[in-house]
């Protein structure tokens, strides 16, 4: 199986619903963090993938880097895996990564 075969098998959404449980956070505690209402919040977990800005949000909002922890993720044991260590340093990876994503979108 080769990678794009793996990014197709991923359900973001089941994998949101899973952090959102570890963390005890609720529906109503998340929606209001990534500034969405409920009936969003139960949309997202549905889908199959999500946009970037989105991803963003809810990796800010949970403290969890989706991007690099569920896509970039070790497929190989030679695989050198990167881990974050404390919420802060996964929340200034994620503040680069959108103000990496602004400066793409201005360039359009």
């Amino acid at each position: 199986m080769d990678f794009t075969e793996n990014i197709r098998d991923i359900h973001i959404g089941t994998i949101i619903q899973e952090k959102l449980t570890e963390k005890s956070m609720t529906i109503s505690e998340f929606a209001a963090r990534i500034n969405k209402e409920r009936s969003t919040i139960y949309d997202i977990l549905r889908r199959k993938s999500l946009d970037m800005e989105l991803l963003i949000d809810v990796s800010k909002a949970l403290a969890y880097d989706f991007i690099h922890n569920v896509y970039f993720k070790p497929q190989t044991s030679s695989t050198i895996s990167i881990s974050i260590k404390t919420e802060e340093a996964l929340l200034k990876k994620i503040n680069l990564l959108e103000e990496f994503f602004c400066f793409l979108k201005s360039k359009e």
